[in-house]
Order: structure tokens, then sequence, then C-alpha cells
């Protein structure tokens, strides 16, 4: 099946059917979204518990990606972008309990206050100047291409996943309600999760 014919063959590529990691994540989201209005609004504030759960869960999908069964330069490459990911969560350790205000454990130094954060910046973009240069160079989009052709696609996850990361943004960006927005992101990285134990454990149903 070549590249050229995913349009016209897109109805064989996506899995409609709901399977029990299809109600599972939805409940999960259900639950997340509701523990934003049980828990102290503490919980939403940097090294709180749902920080350190999407923690983890990025470090299990980092798991999952080295040790994929299938189309491992891809997944291997995906384990290096979750590491990102993982960083990028606690600002590259800026906001790590330890460098917290002792009277505001809300507050954090900038990097300029930190003695050498400036490197931070520039560690950050070689980072991801060598993930994008991988990427062109092993031409992983051709990886991708090659998943998508042969494995129907979970859309219900997928598109839960996608709401979870949306809703996440829009209150950061127009209600600034950090408790919601946390949960919110704790219910998109559960469908993440889901989505890289599928993909690396050849869960997906396959193209026929």
């Amino acid at each position: 099946m070549a590249m050229k014919h995913l349009l016209t063959d897109l109805p064989k590529l996506i899995d409609y059917r709901v399977h029990k990691t299809s109600i599972t994540v939805l409940l999960a989201a259900i639950l997340c979204l509701a523990l934003s209005f049980i828990l102290p609004e503490s919980y939403g504030h940097k090294n709180a518990p749902p920080e350190f759960a999407q923690l983890g869960l990025l470090v299990l999908c980092a798991i999952y990606a080295f040790t994929a069964n299938n189309s491992r330069r891809l997944f291997i490459f995906a384990g290096f972008v979750i590491i990102f990911l993982s960083l990028r969560e606690i600002n590259y350790g800026r906001t790590l309990w330890f460098f917290a205000d002792e009277n505001d454990p809300t507050k954090f130094p900038k990097w300029k206050d930190i003695p050498y954060g400036w490197l931070a910046h520039v560690l950050v973009g070689v980072y991801l100047a060598i993930l994008a240069a991988v990427f062109i160079w092993k031409k992983l989009w051709r990886d991708i291409r090659d998943i998508l052709l042969s494995s129907r696609l979970p859309v219900w996850e997928l598109c839960l996943a996608i709401v979870m990361a949306a809703a996440a943004h829009t209150v950061e960006e127009v209600t600034h309600n950090s408790l919601l927005e946390e949960c919110l992101e704790l219910g998109f990285y559960i469908c993440l999760t889901t989505l890289f134990w599928r993909y690396t454990r050849n869960k997906c149903q396959s193209v026929e």
C-alpha cells in the first residue's frame, strides 16, 4: 500500500472499535477531571502529586519505547523525545523542590538567578537540534508511514488524548486554574501511555 493511497484507504487504517483500553482511559480521564474539584488547590502547584504522577507515566512511556517489540529505531527515537518531555515538565530542573523559595514553595528562581543557568538553554537547544538531525538523517518519517499503513489507528484513545491536551492548554491560557490544568495533563499522559503500550507491544489491529 503506497503512501499516496493513504487518504483513499483511510477507513481501513482506523480502528473504530471500543476496546477495554478505550473504556479504561475514558474512565481515567473522568476521574482526573473529578479530582480537580476534590483535591486541595495546592495540588496544582509544582512538586505536587499530580506532577509526579505525570512524570511516572512519562517514565513508563520511555520504558515502553526503549523496549519496543517492533519499529525499534523509531521508538528509541521516541524514547529520547519522551525524556525531553519529562525534563520539560520540571522546567529542566529549575522547579524542583530544592530550588523553591523558603517562604513561598510556589516561587522559583529564574535561570538567570541560578549559577550557570544560562547553560540550560544551550543544552536544551543542542538536544533538540540532535533530535531533529537524527529524525532527518534516519528518515524516520518512513517508519511513521509504515506504522500508519500497517496498523489500525486506535481512534478513541487518540481523540481523547487530543481533547485532554487541548483542554489543558485552554485552561492554562484562559482560566489559569493550575489544579485543573495538571489534572487534565495527567489524563493526557494516561492516554499517551496507553498509545505507547499498544504500539510498542503490537496491540494494534493489523491492516488486512
